[in-house]
C-alpha cells in the first residue's frame, strides 16, 4: 500500500475518534443533563452510567471508525489496484 493512502486512514480514524468523543459528550449533556462520567472520580459516578457511557461510545467509534475507513478505501480505491 501507499504512504497517502496510510496518511489518509490515519487522519481519517483520528478526526473520526475526535468526532464521535464530542458527539458522544454532547449527547450524553443533552439527554442526562450532566457531564460525561469520562473524568469524574470514581466515585461521584454510578456503576450504571459507567457501563452505559462506555456501551454507547464504543460503539459509536466502532461506527465512524468503520466509515471512515471505508470512505477513504473509497477514495484511494483505483490507486490502490493499480499499485
Amino acid at each position: 500500500m501507499d504512504v497517502p493512502y496510510k496518511l489518509a486512514s490515519a487522519g481519517a480514524l483520528a478526526l473520526s475518534g475526535l468526532v464521535a468523543n464530542k458527539v458522544v459528550d454532547q449527547g450524553w449533556k443533552l439527554v442526562t443533563g450532566h457531564p460525561s462520567p469520562q473524568g469524574e472520580d470514581e466515585d461521584q459516578a454510578r456503576f450504571a452510567e459507567l457501563i452505559a457511557f462506555a456501551v454507547i461510545s464504543g460503539v459509536l467509534v466502532a461506527v465512524t471508525r468503520r466509515y471512515a475507513l471505508k470512505g477513504t478505501k473509497k477514495f484511494f480505491g483505483p490507486r490502490i489496484s493499480e499499485a
